[in-house]
């Protein structure tokens, strides 16, 4: 709750375009990872934690969809993704709990949210088995995790409880949940930043 309080007043005094000032280079490296053969067909994309829809809205302009979704459980960040955005489907959700919700997608994507999660593990295992399509893909980006060590101050800083992994343990987390060609990264790694924690995995066909 402290953590959709943030964002909601983040709106309120206009720090909700942060995101889409600061990570453009990170969020362009992930969808390089992206194999073309899922970026070049007609594609459906949920954005889990989606702010004010930044990249949402890039996706519905940048690539052929069939449906571009964003979650998100600050209200205020829905309403005024929506005040961008009359193409795309804007929800507002508790993401400690996707299991109402039910379409399902090419493409599932997610930055800097998934460590404010209470259960990683079980948010991984529902995207897997519920939310993503066979032959389809999720990628997260991450901050704050143990490697990062400039970054382990802001949960105290920010006042809201983040969930504290390692690279390895942020891994397991897809492994554990069925993926296949799990895949990890580090983008933007400079000085004492250790980057943002890229994580891939698909879904094969056969599930």
């Amino acid at each position: 709750m402290r953590a959709i309080n943030l964002f909601n007043n983040w709106v309120n005094i206009g720090k909700d375009d942060g995101m889409e000032i600061n990570h453009p280079p990170s969020v362009n490296y992930m969808f390089s990872i992206i194999p073309s053969s899922i970026l070049n067909r007609k594609i459906s994309f949920l954005d889990i934690g989606c702010g004010n829809g930044w990249v949402v809205r890039r996706v519905s302009s940048d690539f052929t969809c069939n449906l571009t979704v964003g979650i998100d459980g600050a209200q205020n960040m829905i309403d005024k993704a929506i005040s961008f955005d009359n193409r795309s489907k804007y929800i507002n959700m508790d993401i400690n709990n996707l299991n109402s919700y039910k379409d399902t997608f090419d493409v599932i994507f997610s930055m800097e949210v998934l460590y404010y999660l209470k259960d990683p593990q079980h948010t991984f295992d529902y995207i897997f088995e519920s939310l993503l399509k066979s032959g389809g893909c999720c990628i997260v980006g991450i901050d704050y995790y143990i490697e990062n060590t400039s970054s382990l101050t802001w949960s105290d800083d920010l006042g809201v409880p983040m969930q504290k992994y390692s690279i390895k343990t942020w891994k397991n987390f897809l492994i554990k949940s069925g993926f296949c060609n799990v895949s990890v990264s580090q983008f933007g790694q400079k000085d004492n930043w250790q980057g943002t924690l890229i994580l891939y995995g698909e879904k094969n066909n056969f599930f």
